[in-house]
């Protein structure tokens, strides 16, 4: 009977499966490698301050606008109303004293004045006397004076006064001066200045204002329209005292036609934003609309076709988009988290860089770019 002996395998074949089975595990761990090597560059931005002005024509109900038109509502209506207004002006009253004068007679007869005479100064301010005075024939009597122009006097130093009552001949005769300092010492008293006038209807205007916005509220269940006065007509104003009046307070009354319109905001904060995106600089993205700082006017309207032309102006902020040619994902393989960080920092936008690499063994960024992750921060935080 016929028996097969086992084959036995060589050593070189032995070394054949023994390499194969080292360059397969090698492979596979170069493959693993590569495959769960992970980098995420993690950039906080600078922001960039974005401002813009947008004009937005507004066509309100039953008015005649154009296709790109926004679209407001339109409110008619008459207010009236009441108001106070404070006198801030000072007036100083006739005819109280400011001091004494001592009046010169040189006549050989005595001289009378009467009240209210003048007494000129040289530097050209005016004094009355305060009441009739008569100076003896080549003597002299102190009288009491008073500021022709009470307002205007302030003081008066020592000097000699001509009196322009008096026929030429006698004024080097009969005169007056002072020895000492004069002051306005008059009561004083609160005096309506036209200013006044115009700062109580400013004020009781705004007044009726805020009064027809609130009908217009009542007018619409949208809580979200802004509000905006395009036109007013003054039907009827009152004031109950005139200028230089002496007194503390005064009444004012007006009635008012208004028109408004009213946008809503949603709307137009949407359409801000979109005008506000159109002026980002390229490889920039809109961060913010700064609500605060989001100011908007009317500039004209027009009552027949029933439209406005609104001005706003817009501030927001913008930052460093992730798609920016300045993160070339080719230029950024192979760097070091140091390496990054450097080569980030010669570019405007980037405030810092923070770069995180997975698994713990891999110590640079991947080759493969699809494994490279660029992640923009929100810089408030």
């Amino acid at each position: 009977m016929y028996i097969r002996k086992h084959s036995m395998v060589t050593e070189s074949y032995k070394k054949i499966i023994f390499g194969f089975v080292a360059a397969t595990v090698v492979l596979v761990v170069v493959i693993l490698y590569f495959s769960a090597s992970r980098a995420a560059i993690k950039i906080v931005p600078e922001e960039t301050l974005i401002e813009s002005d947008m004009a937005i024509d507004v066509a309100t109900d039953g008015g005649v606008g154009s296709a790109d038109s926004f679209q407001g509502m339109l409110f008619e209506t008459e207010v009236a109303g009441a108001g106070e207004g404070e006198a801030t002006g000072t007036q100083i009253l006739e005819g109280n004293t400011i001091g004494k004068v001592t009046l010169i007679n040189k006549r050989a007869e005595a001289q009378t004045l009467v009240k209210t005479t003048r007494l000129l100064a040289q530097d050209g301010i005016l004094l009355r006397l305060s009441s009739r005075v008569d100076i003896p024939a080549g003597g002299q009597i102190e009288a009491d004076v008073y500021a022709d122009n009470p307002n205007a006097f302030t003081e008066l130093q020592p000097t000699t006064f001509i009196i322009p009552g008096l026929w030429e001949g006698l004024q080097k005769q009969v005169y007056a001066e002072t020895k000492g300092v004069l002051k306005s010492t008059g009561k004083s008293a609160k005096s309506i200045q036209a200013v006044d006038f115009t700062k109580a209807k400013d004020d009781l205007t705004e007044k009726l204002y805020a009064q027809a916005i609130d009908e217009f509220k009542k007018q619409t269940a949208n809580k979200n329209y802004i509000m905006m006065v395009v036109s007013k007509l003054v039907l009827d104003e009152k004031v109950s005292a005139e200028v230089g009046t002496v007194m503390d307070k005064f009444n004012v009354s007006m009635k008012l036609r208004t028109v408004l319109v009213g946008l809503d905001q949603d709307k137009l904060v949407n359409l801000a934003g979109e005008r506000l995106k159109a002026v980002v600089p390229d490889g920039q993205a809109l961060a913010n609309l700064d609500m605060t700082k989001f100011d908007y006017r009317i500039e004209s309207f027009d009552e027949t076709k029933k439209t406005a032309k609104v001005k706003a102006h817009l501030v927001g902020t913008a930052v460093i988009k992730a798609d920016n040619p300045i993160f070339d994902k080719e230029k950024l393989s192979g760097l070091s988290p140091k390496a990054v960080e450097l080569y980030l920092s010669n570019f405007k936008g980037i405030k810092s860089v923070k770069t995180e690499l997975s698994p713990f063994w891999v110590k640079k960024i991947p080759k493969m770019k699809d494994h490279i992750n660029i992640v923009i921060e929100n810089p408030a935080k």
